[in-house]
């Protein structure tokens, strides 16, 4: 069984040590860049739509889950046919005076349903040459910069392998931030409610993190690196994805069993991206990411409990060449999932939760072209080799993207 302004990770009882191999800096972040602190009012908008012959491959339950770990939150497969990815309304204002808040409504659910994705309120103290950043309100965390993209803003239209399977597709919570920083260095503490997978709000739930990130360049080269540590506490957990009734792609209604987990989950991670300008209209980008996941507790159902841990690491390489407005990329991810199950329902309870995985190990590889038709506009074809599953599949997906400056006041 099986975020100049940017962001030293402590550890936690996770330590992340490990340098990663890889990147890509073409993909903004969701917030956290300069121009977020430019005085005014800016409002942007943004959509995805991408057609696929074929969708990711589901259990016979209908329920895309990942053989070796309890998956949740928004992490939802990818379908046949036409699919909203991502589309999404952001307002943002910064005072002169340091103050600022933003609001963003968001699609989630493959589209079909939207909702307040962000909404925070901060102030930035810049006293050389410190920079001292506090945000509270409902935020993704500042653990990678993954964590901070939309579907818009990745190369892939995919979420990344790791974080659908570890963290819901996305860690968006409402919480608190604070950062300090000094001469391309970050550190940040976040603490959040616990109402995003793989915590829960309330009695015995919760999570925080801390996070160290680093910015540099020399000449043609860029990079910004990090290291992060994670801890969140469950009571009652359950896969929340399917738990009314859901439809997805047909008519059937899809219910995930009703099995809860009381416990702990730690994480902790690394990250490097890099950019090099080989000249004006040719440039090579890399990206690399690890993680490392432990989750500890119980799973039960109404009658029978069994005590389960793991030891999970993610981790995905990607390279995209960029000439001119054309992106060629390459990326390949891949899962490693260990559970120990042990008690008197330990098989029955494994086999429910999805924990017992018969030694599968997780991959998936793609390739993708981008046209760039100009600063709002873009095209992508993906070829993707889906083995998260035990039955492997393939699938090409041809995805419009649209990304516009609708309003922006500046107050200079």
């Amino acid at each position: 069984m099986n975020r100049s302004s940017y962001c030293f990770a402590l550890p936690l009882s996770i330590v992340a040590l490990s340098v990663g191999n890889g990147l890509i800096l073409n993909s903004a972040y969701g917030h956290g860049e300069e121009a977020d602190y430019e005085p005014g009012t800016r409002v942007e908008a943004a959509l995805a739509a991408t057609w696929r012959d074929e969708g990711v491959v589901v259990n016979s339950n209908g329920i895309w889950q990942i053989p070796g770990v309890m998956m949740g939150g928004e992490a939802y497969p990818v379908e046949e046919g036409v699919a909203l990815d991502d589309a999404y309304l952001d307002v943002h204002h910064f005072d002169d005076s340091g103050w600022y808040g933003r609001i963003q409504v968001a699609t989630h659910d493959n589209g079909r349903e939207a909702e307040m994705h962000h909404a925070y309120a901060g102030y930035r103290s810049d006293t050389q040459p410190l920079l001292l950043q506090a945000e509270v309100g409902r935020m993704a965390a500042m653990l990678t910069p993954a964590n901070l993209e939309h579907g818009t803003q990745r190369l892939f239209s995919e979420v990344p392998l790791a974080l659908d399977a570890f963290f819901g597709g996305q860690l968006n919570d409402e919480g608190m931030r604070a950062m300090l920083a000094r001469s391309g260095f970050c550190l940040g503490i976040e603490s959040w409610r616990g109402s995003a997978f793989p915590a829960t709000p309330g009695t015995s739930g919760g999570a925080y993190d801390v996070f160290l990130h680093y910015k540099g360049g020399r000449g043609p080269l860029n990079w910004h690196a990090g290291l992060w540590g994670y801890q969140a506490q469950a009571l009652g957990r359950v896969d929340q994805r399917y738990g009314s009734g859901h439809s997805h792609g047909n008519t059937a209604q899809i219910s995930a069993p009703e099995v809860a987990f009381d416990g702990d989950t730690d994480a902790a991670g690394t990250f490097i991206r890099a950019r090099w300008h080989a000249t004006e209209q040719i440039a090579l980008a890399l990206e690399g990411q690890w993680m490392q996941v432990e989750p500890e507790g119980d799973i039960r159902d109404a009658s029978r409990i069994a005590t389960t841990t793991g030891e999970y690491t993610g981790s995905w390489l990607q390279g995209v060449i960029s000439v001119g407005q054309h992106d060629i990329g390459v990326r390949f991810e891949q899962l490693v999932l260990e559970n120990r199950v042990s008690g008197a329902a330990a098989q029955e309870l494994a086999s429910l939760t999805g924990l017992y995985n018969d030694a599968h190990e997780p991959e998936r590889s793609g390739i993708v072209y981008r046209w760039r038709a100009n600063s709002g506009w873009s095209l992508r074809l993906e070829y993707t080799i889906d083995d998260s599953m035990p039955e492997s599949g393939e699938r090409v997906a041809l995805g419009l993207v649209w990304k516009e400056t609708l309003y922006h006041s500046r107050r200079d």
